[in-house]
């Protein structure tokens, strides 16, 4: 046997792609409610080809929690940098991530919420890997957060009282994605979160 036929056929779908309709799969239905039959429906990929590039149905949705972490990460930097000052830029990254909760962004187009508070709390007392990559999810919003306020503080807030207004905005930011998910109206999120980061942030 060939050194190429060992290795097999080259792939001929777009492996970024295909996660991105694996993760919408997952976001609308949840981890347990989804089969590899409505992803290998979804993605036009038997269940052999889905196994080879992206391992078992738990290795493609810890794929896609990271996945969804680094857009929505982007998603929302791009949002805070229009901004300047710990406030303004607060509130344009709350409206952003509303934006992406109710279906207004290209990374999805439906009312879905967030992808990790909307999937992962249900599993997590199952399996540690998905209370793990929630935790993962959270402080790294958390840590965000604390680093903004704490830099537009300039010396007058502690680091560990940004890490606490960090900590209270990404639990008003997790509710939002709940009520976003249940249909509240946006600008009525985007307004009460407003009101959060007023009442939280002193910068």
């Amino acid at each position: 046997m060939t050194e190429s036929a060992k290795r097999g056929r080259p792939r001929t779908f777009d492996e970024d792609k295909t996660l991105d309709q694996i993760l919408q799969v997952f976001w609308k239905n949840g981890y347990s409610a989804t089969s590899l039959d409505q992803i290998a429906a979804e993605t036009g990929l038997n269940r052999p080809s889905l196994y080879s590039a992206f391992g078992s149905k738990k290795d493609m949705f810890l794929k896609v929690v990271t996945r969804f972490a680094d857009k929505m990460e982007a998603h929302l930097r791009d949002a805070a940098l229009a901004e300047k000052g710990a406030k303004p830029q607060l509130k344009a990254i709350f409206s952003a991530a509303i934006d992406l909760y109710t279906g207004h962004t290209d990374i999805t187009g439906a009312r879905y919420g967030c992808f990790a508070i909307s999937t992962l709390p249900t599993e997590i007392l199952q399996d540690k890997d998905f209370k793990d990559a929630l935790e993962a999810v959270i402080l790294r919003m958390d840590t965000q957060f604390g680093q903004l306020i704490h830099y537009h503080g300039k010396g007058n807030i502690s680091e560990a009282a940004a890490f606490e207004a960090s900590q209270i905005l990404a639990m008003v930011i997790h509710g939002i994605s709940i009520r976003a998910r249940m249909g509240e109206d946006p600008e009525s999120l985007k307004m009460l979160a407003g009101c959060a980061v007023d009442k939280l942030v002193p910068v």
